[in-house]
């Protein structure tokens, strides 16, 4: 590919990313955009909107830079990985503007989830009764069929405006004529717009730049808008001072993860890094140029995966934290992390992790990382450095003092509804949504027969009276009272038992209150004794 032109048309520019003259370099993230993004930029293109400029650079014969193509067929969450590729070298590499040209890639030439972009050519532009005026849909071939006026872009694209009568003719015939103008004049402007009108600047880097000045061109272009984050752009730093960390960071993100399980992202191994190597937590841009912190990175990434990989394990077997719904705060875990990063082979000594538990849940309890905390991130990374063991004690006088709370359970935090019945219940697994499933608080006593008996909401709604149950368990439910038999925490104690099926037989509000209390209280202890901590004095129990 020659010398590019400034104005170029959009099928022309889409058609030299299939040709692969444009490519993606390894500074680039992921591409992000969902479905109904998609469809409102093709939208918004019919309604003359201007899509803006883009950036590109073609960098010089003798340098090698690591890229990879456009998607073709883009998944969600598929990992994309760049490598060096020589025979590329006559590409023009995309440094801004990827989103918008890998959704218009993919709404031509593509597919998102198995599913291939259509346009409506009946849409009524001066309907109100759709978000898009000119409605386009990602739709898999067997649903499109249902309306033959839902059409492949790639068929309107290549008409002429002669040839318009003629396929409107040959493809809606049966339609009224009203109809049949409103598509004709739908497939003429989608022509204009797409395959006539030179909608897209494209503005060219100049070629003798050296790559660390492409990239400062590359932050500067990308740090006012909403695609990059500062710690994205760090990454790119590292991908391109060590190339082969971008593999291992996304493959990292997916053992963290573990099929869906949690949410951590290449952001949170960055921010752990940065606390575990003495740079601070805070992202910071200047550190894109900090060796000292990529030759640390290159030299001790496997120590930090293992320490990951490790708090991870703890996560599960310790804390009974299986899913993302009760880890309240990634966050939290970075000083768990710095722990074992400093252990013999990156694991938890014998006897240290009933603190790293209670200062885990405490942490959440307390709500200490709702505000600023990258400085409390960075402070108790001071206080772990100064002692071989876990330094609960020092922690609890830090938090107590940042937050203003004591460091012990109380009553008010039962109010932290899904910590405390994940706690009582040993620790629930919550089946991805995706499969239909989820997990739903669950009324022991139905809300809709207390509110009939006059009993006060914050009765109904008191911990002692809930459970987590999965949603298809709590559809099949009915809103009549429980069964005897009905599972929960604290069925299988007698005294339990027995106020319960008191208030089912008669149920007042005293005797429902009498149960719900007493249950209330049985959480309240067997909370306090899964974090071993002291109630009253706000001191971590030894368990030794």
């Amino acid at each position: 590919m020659g010398e590019i032109r400034p104005n170029q048309r959009i099928y022309d520019v889409v058609g030299d990313i299939k040709r692969g003259n444009y490519r993606l370099p390894s500074i680039q993230r992921s591409f992000v955009w969902k479905q109904d993004r998609i469809c409102k930029l093709f939208d918004s293109l019919m309604n003359d909107y201007p899509i803006g400029s883009f950036l590109v650079w073609k960098p010089p014969e003798n340098m090698k830079i690591r890229s990879r193509k456009f998607i073709d067929d883009y998944y969600t969450g598929a990992p994309l990985i760049s490598k060096e590729e020589p025979d590329q070298t006559s590409s023009y590499l995309v440094l801004d503007g990827q989103q918008r040209l890998q959704s218009l890639y993919i709404g031509f030439f593509g597919s998102y989830d198995n599913k291939d972009l259509y346009f409506k050519v009946d849409s009524n532009p001066n309907s109100e009764e759709n978000d898009l005026r000119y409605q386009f849909q990602f739709m898999v071939p067997e649903q499109a069929q249902k309306d033959r006026h839902w059409v492949k872009p790639t068929e309107i694209v290549g008409l002429n405006i002669e040839g318009i009568s003629e396929f409107v003719d040959d493809k809606f015939k049966s339609d009224k004529d009203d109809v049949k103008k409103i598509v004709m004049t739908n497939l003429g402007k989608f022509i204009r717009v797409f395959n006539m009108e030179e909608k897209i600047l494209l503005q060219e880097v100049k070629e003798n730049l050296p790559y660390n000045d492409v990239l400062e061109v590359f932050v500067r272009v990308n740090s006012g808008g909403i695609v990059l984050t500062k710690s994205d752009l760090i990454f790119s730093t590292v991908v391109l001072n060590i190339p082969d960390m971008e593999g291992e960071f996304i493959k990292l993100v997916d053992e963290l993860n573990g099929g869906g399980a949690y949410e951590f992202d290449i952001d949170f191994i960055i921010k752990t890094s940065f606390v575990l190597f003495d740079k601070g937590a805070k992202y910071d841009v200047d550190k894109l140029k900090d060796n000292e912190y990529l030759n640390k990175l290159n030299e001790d990434f496997v120590k930090l995966k293992n320490a990951l990989l490790s708090t991870i394990t703890f996560l599960k077997n310790d804390a009974k934290i299986f899913s993302k719904r009760f880890l309240k705060s990634n966050l939290a875990l970075i000083p768990i992390v710095d722990f074992i990063y400093r252990q013999r082979c990156q694991q938890i000594p014998e006897g240290q992790e009933w603190k790293l538990l209670q200062y885990l849940y405490m942490s959440f309890f307390m709500r200490f990382y709702s505000h600023g905390p990258d400085g409390k991130l960075d402070e108790i990374h001071k206080i772990i450095n100064d002692t071989q063991d876990f330094p609960i004690e020092r922690i609890r006088k830090y938090l107590e003092e940042r937050t203003g709370m004591r460091y012990a359970f109380s009553k008010t935090m039962l109010n932290d509804l899904d910590l405390v019945l994940n706690i009582i219940q040993g620790g629930v697994t919550e089946i991805p949504q995706r499969r239909g499933w989820s997990l739903e608080r669950d009324h022991i006593f139905p809300q809709s027969v207390l509110k009939e008996k006059g009993i006060p909401d914050e009765l109904i709604n008191n911990v002692g009276n809930l459970r987590l149950i999965n949603m298809t368990r709590n559809i099949l439910k009915s809103d009549s009272l429980p069964e005897d038999n009905i599972e929960f925490f604290g069925s299988d104690d007698s005294e339990l038992k027995k106020l319960f099926l008191k208030a089912k037989k008669d149920l007042t509000k005293e005797n429902f209150e009498s149960f719900v209390k007493k249950r209330e209280d049985m959480i309240f202890n067997k909370v306090k004794e899964f974090l071993k901590i002291s109630e009253h004095d706000g001191t971590a129990d030894n368990p030794a």
